[in-house]
């Protein structure tokens, strides 16, 4: 006779992770750094793409900083994993008030 295994089902995974929100964020960051550079008075769609990235970047930064508050509240905070969680609030922190200042300079009615 054969025995079965009982395993469960595995759990469908996240679409939008801590670590895609960091990885997006930064890569958002950076590229609207590049064109800003590259942007003048006469060139308004690059600073149209400019201001497109600095906002993903703050929405990558919110969702973060919101995904870190909902793990942190259904898991709890245990020593070994408050340097994690430390280093993630940091990131989605230093992305959010960067690319926010960045946002006011480029339109300051925002």
């Amino acid at each position: 006779m054969t025995r079965k295994s009982h395993r469960q089902p595995p759990r469908p995974r996240p679409l939008w992770t801590i670590q895609r929100a960091t990885n997006f964020g930064i890569a958002f960051g950076a590229a609207a750094l590049l064109i800003q550079a590259l942007f003048g008075e006469e060139r308004r769609w690059l600073f149209l793409c400019y201001v497109g990235l600095l906002v993903l970047t703050v929405a990558c930064a919110l969702s973060l900083l919101w995904i870190t508050a909902i793990d942190m509240r259904r898991r709890g905070t245990s020593h070994l994993m408050r340097p994690v969680r430390g280093f993630d609030i940091a990131v989605g922190l230093v992305l959010l008030v960067i690319a926010g200042y960045a946002l006011n300079l480029a339109w300051p009615g925002v």
